[in-house]
């Protein structure tokens, strides 16, 4: 491969990053002036200039018409902006790593979920061996209404999809605790807004429950889950907070790498 060969002069890198990280703070459609961004930087306007114009021609930034000139981003800066969730994704995230060491921690399966087709969907899990397997399959295809992976997915749902899901669901009682009704269940989703977290209560399957949280993606949208699964008759308000505290920072760890929270 033969060496890239930049087709303008270079100034210091760390200026030019300085320059469109600044214009990009501007609450105007119209950016800002020359002046404006010498000021801001603290570097002298023939500096602020050449920078501009190389920016200019590799179209990152663009010049505004008019009596007052001022420069605004553009498209050349959203093209290469565009290309990074293609390298973030959810399959190139290191959450195998991530899982097996909150399992280790914890000492409990975990479960990483997706919505696929209106169901929770396993796709990885842990299984500490010190402990019976849990039953869940990868590729296991679980209701959303009764799972609490499943609940943190239907947060991306309006209540009219939400509405609508019930009314054209096969809406089983797996369970006594089975949430059936529209009106519940909308008032159990407000609960778990508030708390980012979801849990299953032996909505499922009897006396296993697991507790959960959402993993984001950079435009705030929960693309996958983390469950923590527990037996009922072992719960306590000590051991939930414990499973919180290592399944959020798992949750972070893998939202962040999807750039959520980068805007």
């Amino acid at each position: 491969m033969e060496p890239y060969t930049p087709k303008y002069p270079l100034h210091t890198l760390s200026n030019a990053l300085e320059v469109l990280n600044v214009i990009s703070q501007s609450t105007s459609s119209d950016g800002m002036t020359l002046s404006a961004i010498s000021a801001k930087l603290n570097l002298n306007k023939s500096t602020i200039h050449r920078i501009l114009d190389t920016l200019l021609a590799y179209n990152f930034v663009e010049k505004t018409p008019g009596v007052i000139k001022t420069y605004r981003l553009s498209w050349g800066a959203y093209k290469i902006g565009n290309s990074v969730p293609k390298y973030h994704t959810l399959n190139s995230s290191s959450y195998a790593t991530i899982i097996e060491e909150l399992s280790n921690k914890l000492n409990r399966s975990c479960i990483l979920s997706i919505m696929n087709e209106y169901a929770s969907v396993t796709i990885y899990k842990v299984d500490p061996l010190s402990q019976l397997p849990s039953q869940a399959l990868i590729g296991s295809r679980n209701p959303l209404y009764a799972t609490a992976s499943g609940k943190l997915f239907m947060l991306n749902f309006t209540n009219e999809e939400i509405k609508n899901y019930f009314q054209h669901t096969d809406i089983k009682k797996y369970t006594s605790n089975t949430i059936l009704n529209y009106i519940d269940f909308l008032d159990e989703l407000s609960k778990i807004k508030a708390n980012n977290f979801a849990m299953d209560n032996n909505e499922y399957e009897e006396n296993a429950s697991c507790i959960a949280m959402p993993i984001r993606d950079y435009t705030n949208k929960i693309v996958a889950a983390i469950s923590v699964n527990y037996s009922t008759d072992e719960v306590n308000e000590a051991m939930i907070e414990e499973i919180k505290v290592h399944l959020r920072k798992a949750c972070d760890q893998i939202s962040n790498y999807l750039g959520y929270n980068i805007f």
